[in-house]
């Protein structure tokens, strides 16, 4: 090997040595990036769940309706000839109402009493003849087959006075009977006909066989109806207020008839709360909504602020260890501020309540000792 080509062998293992050394790209980067940041923990407020007393009061619908109703008919058959009250009149106990044609029932009454006087007069004749025939047997002038038949007509006749009374009583009665009187005081609601229509006073199974309609409205009821899961709170006696559409002050009730059965179609419990109507002023069919003072119940209650999505899709933040953790859950509302939880919590959760804008599930968490 010559003197040049020895040069050029250490020129050439000069350049290699030089190329070897320098980095590579991804050392390069690597040897220029920042290092990683650490996420320093979100402070966070938080609410421990619990399981408290609610005592909320139970609310329930339904209908105003008067102590009875009664739908009233004649008592005499015949044409209503006068009406002596309009709907809406007030009525009370005994007063007339209306009355059915009495000339015929007139007539019977003095047939009546006139076949009272006949039998009188015939009881009287047969007596005598009796009185007669006692002196007339002892004395042996007459037969005793003979005193046996006077004294058997003389009992005939005696009976007949008796059944004749009977009939004028009936008689007289029926006549009172075509002025038809209130059962009680009350308020008349509907008339169902006018002047001059034959009424019988049997129900004929051709229609109905009222004439008026009265309501005892001086006691009042709410006839309400709350839904089956609340049967256990229920009982006789629990205070209450009724609210009636059109009154602003509330009225003070209890409930002094609870239905035992349930219905199975609308899934509801029957329930009345009665109060005194002072001058009719609640009107039968009124709705009316009740708020009913029921013993406390458990219940797992949270602030409504710490509810966080939409009402389809509801659900709170509460802290796993250091985290965040989204938690589905279905509620119920108690007032504007509170919110009863029905499931996806457990009692004794901490539940976060602020700040809630930079929550994500999985987001690390401190919980605020201050």
């Amino acid at each position: 090997m010559n003197r040049y080509m020895f040069f050029r062998a250490l020129v050439l293992v000069f350049l290699f040595a030089s190329c070897s050394n320098e980095p590579s790209p991804e050392q390069t980067a690597a040897a220029t990036a920042e290092p990683p940041k650490i996420t320093a923990p979100i402070k966070v407020e938080t609410i421990v769940v619990e399981r408290t007393d609610l005592a909320e009061p139970l609310i329930a619908s339904g209908t105003i309706a008067a102590k009875q109703t009664s739908n009233i008919g004649v008592l005499s058959q015949g044409v209503v000839e006068k009406f002596h009250v309009r709907v809406g009149d007030r009525v009370t106990k005994g007063q007339a109402l209306f009355q059915t044609r009495r000339i015929d029932y007139e007539q019977r009454l003095s047939e009546a009493e006139a076949q009272l006087d006949i039998a009188i007069a015939e009881s009287a004749n047969a007596e005598s003849a009796f009185k007669r025939y006692s002196v007339l047997v002892n004395d042996g002038a007459v037969s005793r087959a003979a005193y046996e038949e006077v004294q058997t007509t003389f009992q005939i006749a005696t009976s007949n006075v008796t059944l004749r009374r009977t009939q004028v009583a009936a008689a007289r009665q029926a006549l009172d009977d075509t002025i038809v009187r209130a059962p009680f005081n009350g308020a008349v609601t509907a008339r169902y006909i006018d002047e001059g229509v034959f009424m019988a006073n049997s129900f004929s199974g051709m229609g109905n066989s009222a004439v008026l309609q009265i309501q005892e409205c001086e006691i009042a009821a709410g006839i309400l109806f709350a839904p089956e899961s609340e049967v256990g709170r229920l009982r006789l006696g629990l205070p209450g207020n009724l609210y009636v559409d059109g009154r602003s002050a509330p009225i003070p009730s209890d409930i002094i008839i609870l239905n035992d059965r349930v219905d199975p179609q609308a899934r509801t419990v029957e329930f009345r709360m009665a109060f005194l109507n002072e001058g009719c002023a609640v009107r039968a069919g009124q709705s009316v909504r009740a708020e009913v003072s029921v013993d406390p119940r458990p219940a797992l209650v949270l602030p409504r602020a710490a509810l966080q999505g939409s009402s389809t899709s509801p659900y709170v933040f509460k802290v796993d260890g250091d985290s965040a953790r989204r938690a589905s859950v279905r509620f119920r509302d108690i007032d504007a501020v509170r919110i009863e939880i029905l499931s996806g919590v457990s009692e004794s959760d901490l539940i976060i309540v602020g700040p809630l804008d930079a929550m994500r599930d999985g987001t690390k968490v401190e919980i605020d000792a201050s």
